[in-house]
């Protein structure tokens, strides 16, 4: 039988709801597959694929390794069919999907990236649209380890709309001072890879950090060399105005989006908006708190007055809102 290869598509249902899936497996070299999975109804969380492997007749696959909340597939081939078990978090259910076709391309070619100034072994991945567009607007992200699965996420929607994204590798929680810190140091590289970067256009590259890195990792961008435009800060801890003066000081240089989900219980969200809310005054920046929505931003899932399941999603309104934020900043 040859390798698995196609368009699979299908539902999967709990407690009687229908959630629609596609998944796209491609072979870009003898015998190594690459996929990507997506939800129609749900914009904002198809992703790329990690830990596959298929070993006739058996597929696996993960959404985020290790991190709670993620989505995990085993799934047995027969012929035109896959056949399995589809878990999200803690949610389990079978499911029969049917290949139909060739698979879709992946609308981004990725390749690895070495930080300069960094050690040998600090690579990044690059992200970059394939379209006909020459050279693109840039997001560098930063995540912490926490979430780190969030993030490629966050870069395989960036790149479907039109971003080049550098995607550095996690970060744990860094208390140094700037000259010591691997926070500072891993954004001011990410920064400096883009300027050498021939698909990006210098003119427009932002900063994307997550976590208590924040304060430092965003100094790299208030250097003149680093020629950074715009900054997004997701779930950041601000504990006071002292903490929020960095952010104080980076608003007023560069446009920056603050972004929360009420539900996140790794900080003290309604504290941090309170301090950093007033702190980002001018310049296009804003605040975002999003209802009910975790540390990745997402809604998990649940059963509603009337008894139906509500599958998990995207905050409403965050993917939107930061796709407009974003364009608004690289507007050429």
């Amino acid at each position: 039988m040859p390798v698995l290869t196609g368009h699979f598509e299908g539902p999967v249902t709990y407690q009687g709801t229908d959630l629609r899936v596609t998944l796209d497996v491609r072979e870009t070299t003898p015998g190594q597959l690459q996929a990507d999975m997506h939800f129609p109804e749900i914009p904002g969380i198809s992703f790329p694929v990690a830990n596959l492997s298929y070993r006739e007749p058996q597929l696996h696959f993960e959404q985020q390794p290790g991190q709670p909340g993620s989505i995990t597939v085993n799934a047995v081939r027969e012929g035109d069919f896959l056949r399995g078990i589809f878990t999200w978090d803690t949610i389990q259910t079978q499911f029969v999907w049917v290949r139909r076709g060739q698979a879709a391309t992946r609308p981004y070619r990725e390749q690895s990236v070495r930080l300069p100034g960094l050690a040998a072994n600090s690579m990044a991945s690059l992200l970059i649209p394939q379209d006909t567009a020459q050279r693109y607007p840039a997001v560098v992200i930063l995540p912490d380890q926490i979430t780190a699965g969030a993030a490629a996420t966050r870069a395989d929607l960036l790149a479907r709309h039109g971003f080049v994204v550098l995607l550095l590798p996690a970060v744990a929680a860094d208390s140094a001072s700037a000259a010591d810190s691997v926070a500072y140091h891993t954004a001011s590289a990410g920064l400096a890879a883009c300027r050498t970067e021939s698909s990006i256009d210098t003119a427009h590259v932002g900063l994307w950090v997550r976590g208590a890195n924040a304060a430092l990792a965003t100094q790299a961008a208030l250097q003149a060399q680093s020629k950074c435009r715009f900054a997004v800060l997701e779930g950041v801890p601000v504990a006071s105005r002292t903490q929020a003066q960095p952010f104080q000081l980076l608003a007023r240089q560069l446009p920056v989006l603050g972004l929360y989900g009420a539900a996140d219980t790794t900080l003290n969200v309604r504290e941090s908006v309170r301090y950093l809310r007033p702190a980002l005054k001018g310049r296009a920046s804003a605040v975002r708190l999003y209802p009910n929505a975790n540390r990745n931003l997402t809604v998990v899932g649940y059963t509603n007055a009337q008894g139906q399941w509500q599958w998990p999603q995207p905050a409403p309104g965050y993917v939107s809102d930061l796709l407009t934020w974003l364009r608004q900043q690289t507007v050429r």
